[in-house]
């Protein structure tokens, strides 16, 4: 796989969802090996590795095959809910990083990519978005 562009999305969740007790499972429920994202950011901003970046992603139906996928705990159409400052810098310096490493990325919120109509993330401007 060969990315041009970074997804992110929201979980639809709790901020205080957790990669290892339920987005993983709720991933495997839908007969998926394993979690689709490339990478979680939870809600204290720890960065946690989804799938591999050598391996395709599923996280943006009819966006996988060209895109990484990170996903921020939380639900930015809920205001109790939204990313906070935490979550929002972390994903700014994911994003950095790896743009360190493939300059030409950018940077999508699901509803913008894909094949699903979705509200996903949100409204809020996309941190790391140029």
């Amino acid at each position: 796989m060969i990315p041009k562009r970074i997804v992110i999305h929201h979980s639809a969740s709790a901020r205080d969802t957790t990669t290892r007790n339920m987005i993983r499972s709720w991933h495997k429920a839908k007969g998926w090996k394993d979690i689709g994202y490339h990478f979680v950011i939870e809600g204290d901003g720890s960065i946690l590795l989804g799938r591999p970046l050598n391996k395709m992603g599923a996280h943006a139906k009819g966006a996988n095959r060209d895109s990484i996928g990170i996903c921020l705990t939380g639900d930015n159409t809920k205001p109790g809910q939204k990313w906070n400052a935490a979550q929002r810098k972390a994903c700014r310096q994911l994003v950095t990083a790896l743009r360190l490493v493939m300059p030409h990325l950018t940077v999508h919120g699901h509803r913008e990519v894909g094949t699903t109509v979705t509200t996903c993330p949100g409204t809020d401007n996309l941190p790391g978005r140029s």
